[in-house]
């Protein structure tokens, strides 16, 4: 709901969209996406958790954040649901 606010009221986060490695001040890389798909037809609202990790050679250092993809829905039709969320047909 905040980044709806700051998209209306154009607001600017200091955020950056790739974290950087606090101990290499290097950006990280994508390790990869966990995500929960939404579970009825009148949600249109995704959460999602991006990991990252640091790409030099011995370092640990891994971040996580989490990304909301909201889709306004359209008078008369549902969002679209990924495919392995649907009943086979």
């Amino acid at each position: 709901m905040q980044r709806i606010f700051d998209v209306i009221l154009r607001r600017e986060r200091d955020e950056p969209l790739i974290p950087h490695c606090p101990d290499h001040h290097v950006e990280m890389v994508l390790r990869g996406k966990q995500g929960r798909p939404t579970r009825f037809s009148d949600q249109s609202e995704e959460e999602y958790t991006l990991i990252y990790y640091c790409p030099v050679e011995g370092c640990n250092q891994t971040a996580t954040l989490q990304r909301l993809n909201t889709q306004i829905p359209v008078p008369g039709e549902s969002p679209r649901r990924p495919d392995f969320a649907r009943r086979n047909s």
